[in-house]
């Protein structure tokens, strides 16, 4: 079954920001697969109580994008909705704002630009 996307402009927190020391290599083959989570793209730490997260992360796989991105600079890139039609991903839709995780870590923010293809909500 092939999963729906959405496209987003995206930044990647630089190293001043506590952003990546390294960013992955290429963004276009669905081998960089972080969380999403809607929200304020100014947040820089995640939201927990008693060291439990209580925000919905959303997982998403880089599917389309550049092969090398800089630190700082928006750029777009097509991210798959790894776990549609099992997990609600309705959230993602144009203009939504959001924190990209690699588990509790913010390493960039971005906003959404497409819906995803209809019926992947």
């Amino acid at each position: 079954m092939e999963r729906p996307c959405v496209t987003a402009q995206i930044t990647f927190l630089p190293t001043s920001e506590a952003g990546r020391e390294r960013l992955p290599n290429d963004f276009s083959g669905g081998q960089y697969r972080p969380h999403v989570v809607v929200g304020d793209p100014n947040q820089r730490k995640a939201l927990t109580v008693n060291n439990v997260g209580q925000e919905k992360y959303l997982g998403v796989a880089f599917v389309g994008g550049p092969s090398e991105v800089v630190p700082g600079e928006l750029f777009v890139a097509e991210l798959e909705l790894m776990y549609w039609p099992n997990v609600s991903y309705d959230l993602l839709v144009p203009g939504a704002t959001f924190t990209v995780r690699e588990g509790p870590h913010i390493v960039a923010f971005g906003t959404v630009q497409t819906s995803p293809v209809s019926g992947a909500t």
